[in-house]
């Protein structure tokens, strides 16, 4: 059962990576053709403001999953690399589990944001791009890191892979 879980909690964070990747790629693609639409022909592409901000939010947000599966987050590797096996286990096991603790509540949070960013019809400033997809979205994200968060902890309280 655990390891369903886990292979499940892996499959989002390999999606929402690609999803991320994705959008970092437009991103670039789009900043890139706004700025050789404003050089070569005088205008600049309508909205790519909305657009490349929208694709930041969804990149960071959606990668964070994958990023703490990869241990490529910043840590105190000098401090925490001398302490003991058993008090670095401890300093581990509370970390995570507020850090578990917090972005549930994260999640949490943005979900109701997202419910009231829905009932009020907030929108971006110029394609008018419903704010609260956005946000779900972003939500999800959150929730995906959770649960990596969650799968760590199982793993350290279980000693499995």
């Amino acid at each position: 059962m655990g390891n369903q879980i886990s292979s499940l909690v892996d499959k989002f964070e390999a999606l929402l990576k690609n999803i991320a990747a994705v959008c970092l790629i437009g991103m670039a693609l789009l900043t890139g053709a706004d700025i050789l639409s404003r050089g070569v022909l005088g205008t600049p592409i309508f909205g790519v403001e909305d657009i490349v901000g929208v694709l930041a939010v969804l990149t960071t947000g959606l990668a964070l999953g994958y990023a703490q599966s990869q241990k490529a987050n910043i840590g105190v590797e000098f401090l925490y690399s001398k302490l003991n096996a058993r008090t670095r286990k401890i300093v581990k096991v509370t970390t995570t589990s507020l850090s578990a603790a917090l972005f549930s509540l994260v999640t949490w949070r943005l979900y109701l944001y997202g419910c009231s960013m829905r009932e009020s019809g907030e929108v971006s400033m110029t394609l008018e791009l419903p704010t609260d997809m956005v946000i779900f979205a972003l939500t999800f994200g959150f929730g995906c890191f959770t649960l990596t968060l969650l799968k760590e902890l199982i793993v350290l309280f279980t000693g499995e892979k």
